[in-house]
This record gives C-alpha cells, sequence and structure tokens, in this order.
C-alpha cells in the first residue's frame, strides 16, 4: 500500500465500531516489554483498550486518535495524542471506569490492583510531560505496512497539527531497544532524557525510555 493512496484522518462511527479490535494490538506494539509487564498478556489490555476506545477524554480514546485507512478500507496505523496536561486526566478518566467494568464482569478487581501496582513502577520511566507540548502516545502501523510511508504520513499529520495549535513542542516515549528511536531521529525527533530503572531492568528486562522531541 503505497502512501499515497491512504487517507489520514479521525475514523467516523462505521470506522471506529470496525476498527475497535484491533487497536490494543497497535499500542502493545509499540512498547511489548512494557505493555506486557503492565497488563499482562490474558487480554487485560484488550479489554481496557475497549473500553476506553468509545470513551472520549480517557487514555486511549478513539477521538484521540487519527487513522490511516487504505484505498479498499483496510486499517493501516494510527496515531493517537493530545495536549501535554490530558496525559494524565485522561489517566484518571480511563481509571474512572473501573467501577463499571468490574460490575459488567470484564475486568476483576484483582486484576486492576496488580495494574495499578506495576504501572506505578513503570511510570517513573516517563518524564513529566510539559503544558505547551503535544504528547504524541501511539505511533503504529501493523507489520504489513511499515516502511511504506504510513509512520511517515501519521507522524508529519501530528507534527503539522501540532504546530498549527501552537504548541512548543512534540514530545514523546520511547523504549530505548526499539527500532522506531532511528525512525523518530530521522524525522528531526532528539532525544532530551534517558531514564533507567534498576528493578525493572533487573527483574523484567527493561532498557532505558527516552523523552524525544522535536521544535515547531
Amino acid at each position: 500500500m503505497a502512501a499515497d493512496t491512504m487517507q489520514l484522518g479521525a475514523l467516523d462511527a462505521s470506522g471506529i465500531e470496525r476498527f475497535a479490535p484491533l487497536i490494543a494490538g497497535l499500542i502493545r506494539a509499540t512498547g511489548p516489554v512494557s505493555y506486557d509487564y503492565q497488563f499482562g498478556t490474558d487480554g487485560l489490555l484488550e479489554r481496557l483498550v475497549t473500553a476506553s476506545w468509545t470513551a472520549p477524554h480517557t487514555l486511549f480514546c478513539a477521538a484521540c486518535t487519527t487513522a490511516a485507512v487504505g484505498a479498499d478500507g483496510e486499517l493501516l496505523g494510527i496515531e493517537l495524542g493530545f495536549e501535554g496536561p490530558k496525559f494524565y486526566a485522561f489517566k484518571t478518566n480511563l481509571a474512572a471506569l473501573a467501577p463499571g467494568l468490574i460490575e459488567r464482569g470484564e475486568v476483576s478487581y484483582e486484576e486492576l490492583v496488580g495494574l495499578t501496582q506495576r504501572a506505578a513502577k513503570a511510570s517513573y520511566l516517563n518524564a513529566h510531560v510539559p503544558e505547551d507540548v503535544y504528547y504524541l502516545h501511539a505511533l503504529s502501523a501493523f507489520p504489513q505496512h511499515r516502511g511504506k510511508g504510513v509512520g511517515k504520513g501519521l507522524l508529519a499529520a501530528a507534527i503539522a497539527r501540532a504546530k498549527t495549535a501552537g504548541y512548543r513542542e512534540l514530545q514523546l516515549d520511547v523504549l530505548a531497544d526499539n527500532p522506531a528511536v532511528s525512525f523518530y531521529q530521522a524525522h528531526g525527533l532528539q532525544v532530551v532524557a534517558e531514564i533507567r530503572s534498576p528493578e525493572l531492568t533487573r527483574d523484567h528486562g527493561f532498557p532505558a525510555e527516552y523523552r524525544m522531541a522535536v521544535a515547531l
């Protein structure tokens, strides 16, 4: 699929429903070590992403997502991002979905307690997100569409949108061993912070986490 045949933009209601089962896999692919540690591999990430996808102002919401869609209607990749401080507000809003999820039997209290404990440890790897930046939470393309301009198009659109909105920088977090680091560097982003957790490295194989940024 060539980049010049794809469309970038927000999804309509039909696309939100149709692509919902695909989003968690794209999210996990941005940092498998981190997501597997925090959410495990028993479907918790998939259940929470599905709940967040249709809930505006939560961490994995469709309303915060720009999709790359091919001429045949196939989802190629996504970019999910928002104004810096909303990262924290959207985390809080996602947590607020917990009682309903428990009541409906979609997650257990024990699963969420474990997630909260592990996420707290993982959060030490993330530098503070400033107020005057656009925070790119996730940029992900399906393996068969990588190297074809999908990520490049999504990143360029995010940078242009952030610049038009008047943000000082676009920032993102990425694990140091992720091949995407080279991709981001090739498109103007620089590593501005490197954070390590001795415990997570020793016990769970975490590399360092990079905060990367580009001035707008």
